[in-house]
């Protein structure tokens, strides 16, 4: 991803498609890339395609404002063409103005009914606002167009895991993997749907998204918990658990929860009071203002009867969330022990 933050103004500039940096007038740097995307509006400036190739590159090198500027530039050139909104779309939803990308959806359909894309983009949306037979309708039209497009299967897996109808979720979940068997996401959600049924599957649909993404935190933590959740069954579970847990922490130190959890397990199905302290302290390091992480270690204390410790441990959950019953009913419990 090149990082650099150039003028959108081609008026003047000389530029060369060689691989080497090139330079405007004013002395700006431009790599490769742009600098050919320039000279193709500077020959064709009219082109409505060329503004939204260089929108794009800004728009992968986060460059948000110069993107939105070409798209206005793409727009002016040409109003009609959807795919246009299509990006302009995407931009916003990258931005999270969730609001303006659905009406750059609508109108990429207005202009364009029967671009995929859009169909699918807007479904998501419709889902999230509950608009489902909208978003069903959008999808059904996109797989009239295209039976192959996985995007379609598993927004409809969202829309029936939304409506509470597991199975017809998890066929089309499954239907989506089996259109595209690299979908990341699909394998997620079945994962999180078996393990809410606390079926050994889930294991496996984590694992498979493990190996498409060895990175993704969101994987090892939705399976560190399965196991966490189920270790009662299988009690080498609650190791397997650490592992994962440690793989996110190798992935992201400062993944607090991952500490946290650890100690939980020690603290809750193993009572091991010492280890869970530990574990609870470096959640602690990592956010201070973890009162759950203070609660639970103060639980540890108490197990131990150490009742001064346990105390402390409730009032700093408390100073943090005044509300938390727990923690008051834990400091009313250890003075009386203390008497």
């Amino acid at each position: 991803m090149c990082a650099l933050v150039i003028s959108c103004n081609t008026e003047g500039n000389t530029h060369t498609t060689t691989n080497t940096n090139s330079t405007t007038e004013a002395g700006e740097k431009v790599d490769a890339a742009l600098a050919e995307l320039n000279l193709m509006i500077a020959n064709d400036p009219n082109n409505y395609i060329n503004y939204l190739q260089r929108a794009k590159y800004f728009g992968d090198n986060l460059a948000f404002d110069k993107a939105f500027e070409d798209i206005a530039r793409a727009l002016k050139a040409d109003s009609t063409k959807g795919e246009i909104y299509l990006y302009q779309g995407q931009l916003h939803w990258t931005k999270q103005q969730i609001k303006e990308a659905y009406d750059a959806y609508k109108t990429c359909l207005a202009y364009d009914s029967l671009n995929t894309d859009c169909l699918l983009k807007k479904a998501g949306i419709d889902i999230a606002l509950k608009d489902y037979t909208t978003a069903l309708g959008h999808i059904n039209k996109a797989l009239k167009i295209n039976e192959y497009l996985p995007e379609a299967y598993y927004l409809k897996g969202r829309l029936y895991k939304d409506q509470r109808d597991t199975t017809l979720a998890q066929s089309s979940y499954a239907t989506a993997i089996e259109v595209d068997p690299n979908y990341y996401d699909a394998y997620v959600e079945l994962g999180l749907l078996y393990a809410s049924q606390k079926s050994d599957l889930a294991k496996e649909y984590f694992n498979s998204a493990i190996a498409l993404r060895p990175r993704s935190v969101e994987a090892w933590y939705a399976k560190a918990m399965f196991l966490q959740d189920n270790g009662v069954k299988k009690k080498e579970r609650y190791n397997e658990a650490f592992v994962c847990y440690d793989s996110i922490l190798r992935i992201e130190p400062k993944f607090f929860a991952a500490n946290f959890n650890k100690g939980f397990i020690w603290l809750e199905y193993k009572q091991q009071y010492d280890s869970a302290a530990y574990y609870f302290t470096k959640a602690l390091q990592q956010y201070p203002a973890y009162h759950q992480a203070y609660y639970n270690r103060g639980l540890c204390y108490e197990s131990k009867n150490d009742y001064a410790k346990a105390e402390a441990d409730y009032r700093a959950a408390l100073s943090y969330a005044p509300q938390y019953t727990e923690a008051a009913e834990g400091v009313n419990r250890v003075i009386k022990l203390k008497k």
